[in-house]
């Protein structure tokens, strides 16, 4: 799975960029709402965690389904690990709380690139009844 060889390069990138724009943009999301609602925001820990982790899913199924070359979960690797780079520089002082959320970046990516492999398949041999 971590091998990058037999995957196509721009939906590498791809996978990167769209991991790193939606950490980006999650964590901006939920700043500004712990800066308008303050106290009344509990949870944010698991919002973190759930928010990145269905957001890499999404971004690595998405990717798969566009790539087709039956490497998936790689895509979803690749682009969990640009992501866990950002939010561990975002989130560096929480210690514990960043290593969660930046896991859950690669282990949303490899999820979802599982799942788009799936799909593809059911799709190529659907079920006989």
């Amino acid at each position: 799975m971590l091998d990058p060889r037999g995957t196509k390069i721009a939906y590498l990138v791809l996978a990167m960029v769209a991991n790193v724009s939606w950490a980006i943009a999650f964590f901006s999301l939920v700043d500004s709402l712990m800066l308008r609602y303050g106290e009344l925001m509990q949870g944010v820990d698991t919002t973190l965690m759930l928010g990145i982790f269905l957001g890499s899913l999404t971004i690595g199924f998405v990717v798969t389904q566009i790539a087709k070359d039956h490497r998936g979960p790689t895509y979803g690797i690749y682009g969990g690990i640009a992501g866990m780079v950002v939010i561990v520089l975002m989130t560096w002082k929480s210690g514990l709380l960043s290593a969660l959320v930046a896991f859950m970046a690669i282990f949303g990516g490899i999820n979802g690139g599982t799942l788009g492999e799936m799909y593809q398949k059911i799709r190529r041999n659907p079920p006989r009844r």
